[in-house]
């Protein structure tokens, strides 16, 4: 994508603060919402289904060291295809971006800003994601990585923190609605992850491109522990909550938090980390779409086209009227774009790419004997 490479540890916590963004802000509600008590199971099915499916495309991906999904389109299709998959993804990540900025935006006005408009939030976060974006010496990188463990540990206590409060029967039916729903309707709880999407740019930024396997299948397991303890901890202390309320779960859980007498309200803090996190995600995602644009226009100035992107993503983000739209399109239309760009699409690309590497390489071989 450029120049810049970074270290397995820092690819890791990039891809997983992906997930994480995904999981405070909706994903939990809408896998509760489908599998029910069968949730938790659910999430070790598709956990092992999107291994093993990151598996089979670092495969792919290994045997075109340091190209990612728009270099490889181009190794296919030529310019075309590589000017249809680049705007592919990055309409893809400006408009889910934009939804999930308003999402976010809209909750943060609910809590704490009921006199502001949304308008003022959204803008104090691009303006942060572009200035990330910015600057150089992989600064947004190692900012992620450093504060990655705060995500981990945050995690942790609330997990641990709300045991008194769980009643672990919940869990029953084990099956929830049925066999169908858990193993077949609930494959679409896949896209979940998020990362998915990522790691097809990651060869061309990491320092050790072979390393691609490791860094991948690390971040989707790290990610379906994230994913189990917060589905956990929403099934096991609510009932009848995740269909009705229309605040983020993982919030309401962290307000039975207690440490003592003295801290008592730690929900402000929790929030502080996810408001930074979710800053990580927006800069992360401006600054891939920024070069996925820079790589098929050939164009210079990436500060420019940062602003460009950033732009679309306010404009996007203004687009719902009011956060139950933002939650609509969040959780229905986000599968089938899911769907069909990242697991149908960009499969299709590499399958075929690598059939015809393997095909050239045959024909070079009979030309030799």
């Amino acid at each position: 994508m450029n120049n810049t490479r970074i270290g397995n540890k820092e690819a890791i916590a990039l891809l997983v603060t992906i997930t994480f963004n995904l999981i405070i802000l909706n994903v939990t509600k809408s896998i509760i919402n489908l599998t029910s008590s069968a949730s938790l199971l659910n999430i070790l099915y598709i956990s092992i289904i999107v291994i093993c499916y990151t598996c089979l495309i670092c495969y792919f991906l290994k045997k075109f060291p340091t190209f990612d999904i728009i270099d490889i389109s181009d190794y296919l299709g030529g310019n075309i295809l590589k000017w249809i998959i680049g705007i592919a993804y990055i309409i893809y990540f400006v408009f889910w971006s934009g939804i999930l900025l308003h999402l976010f935006s809209s909750f943060l006005q609910i809590i704490y800003f009921p006199m502001s408009k949304p308008f003022y939030i959204i803008l104090i976060f691009l303006i942060s994601a572009v200035l990330s974006c910015s600057m150089k010496h992989n600064a947004i990188y190692r900012s992620i990585f450093i504060f990655f463990p705060f995500l981990i540990v945050s995690t942790l206590i609330l997990f641990l923190a709300d045991i008194p409060y769980y009643e672990v029967e919940k869990i029953y039916p084990i099956f929830g609605n049925g066999l169908f729903t858990t193993f077949i309707s609930g494959l679409a709880n896949i896209f979940a992850f998020q990362t998915l999407a990522y790691i097809y740019f990651m060869p061309p930024i990491l320092k050790k491109p072979e390393d691609i396997k490791k860094v991948s299948v690390t971040a989707i397991i790290l990610s379906a522990i994230f994913l189990l303890l917060s589905v956990s901890t929403i099934l096991f202390m609510f009932s009848g909550f995740v269909e009705t309320d229309e605040l983020l779960p993982l919030y309401s859980a962290t307000k039975y938090v207690k440490f003592g007498s003295f801290f008592r309200k730690p929900d402000s803090i929790y929030l502080l980390i996810w408001i930074i996190a979710f800053m990580s995600y927006l800069g992360i995602t401006l600054k891939f779409s920024t070069n996925i644009l820079k790589k098929i226009t050939h164009f210079k100035s990436a500060n420019f086209l940062s602003f460009l992107i950033a732009i679309c993503i306010f404009c996007v983000s203004l687009w719902p009227k009011n956060y139950a739209i933002s939650t609509y399109y969040s959780n229905i239309v986000y599968k089938y774009s899911f769907f069909t760009l990242v697991i149908g699409i960009s499969f299709i690309v590499l399958l075929f790419a690598t059939i015809k590497k393997a095909i050239r390489r045959w024909l070079s071989r009979a030309k030799t004997h």
